[in-house]
C-alpha cells in the first residue's frame, strides 16, 4: 500500500506538468507575431523632410489593408533661381502599393504626379515603429521611410526621409 501512494504523488505532478505545458504553449510568448499588408489601414499624417531640410512636405496617405495606397501632398521648396530665399509650393497626389515583411519592414512603390508636370516612379523601403493589437493582428500607428533614388521633385539630387502618424478611425468634431 505504501508503494502506491508513493507512485501516486509524482504521477500526479507529472500530470499537472503536462497540463500546464499545454496550457503555456498555447499562447506562446516567444512565438513572434508577424506584420501583415493588414498591417497597414487608414489614414496616416505624413512629414517629409528633403535633404538637411532644404524642403518639407506635409502629407496625407490612405493605406487600404490591402496592398494599395493613395495620397495628396503640399510641398514647399525653394524657388528656382531665387537669390532671396523665395519658396515654390508644388501640391500633388500619389498612387501606388505596397508590402510588408512579418518583422515590420516593407517596400512602397508608388507613382507621384506633381502640379509642376513632374510625374516619377518612386520605390521607398520602410520600417513600422510603433503599432498597436486589434483583433490579434498588428495595426502600425507610427512608421518611418527613406527613398531609394533622389527626390524627383526637389532638384539637387536630395535624399527624402518620411515619418508617418496614424490617424484616428473617427474623427470627432469639438461641440461648440
Amino acid at each position: 500500500m505504501f508503494t502506491k501512494k508513493c507512485l501516486f504523488v509524482p504521477a500526479a505532478l507529472v500530470c499537472v506538468g503536462f497540463i500546464c505545458t499545454s496550457a503555456a504553449n498555447a499562447e506562446d510568448p516567444e512565438k513572434p507575431k508577424c506584420y501583415t499588408v493588414a498591417s497597414l489601414q487608414g489614414s496616416y499624417a505624413v512629414v517629409t523632410n528633403y535633404g538637411a531640410y532644404v524642403a518639407l512636405a506635409l502629407a496625407r496617405r490612405y493605406f487600404d489593408g490591402e496592398g494599395n495606397l493613395t495620397g495628396t501632398f503640399t510641398l514647399n521648396q525653394p524657388k528656382a533661381g531665387s537669390t532671396t530665399g523665395e519658396r515654390a509650393i508644388v501640391t500633388g497626389t500619389q498612387v501606388g502599393t505596397y508590402t510588408v515583411n512579418c518583422d515590420g519592414t516593407g517596400v512602397i512603390t508608388r507613382v507621384v504626379t506633381a502640379s509642376n508636370g513632374v510625374t516619377a516612379n518612386q520605390e521607398d523601403d520602410f520600417i513600422i515603429t510603433g503599432a498597436i493589437e486589434k483583433g490579434g493582428k498588428f495595426i502600425a500607428t507610427a512608421l518611418a521611410d527613406a527613398t531609394r533614388v533622389p527626390s524627383a521633385i526637389v532638384p539637387g539630387g536630395l535624399f527624402v526621409t518620411r515619418v508617418y502618424t496614424r490617424l484616428p478611425d473617427h474623427v470627432v468634431s469639438p461641440t461648440p
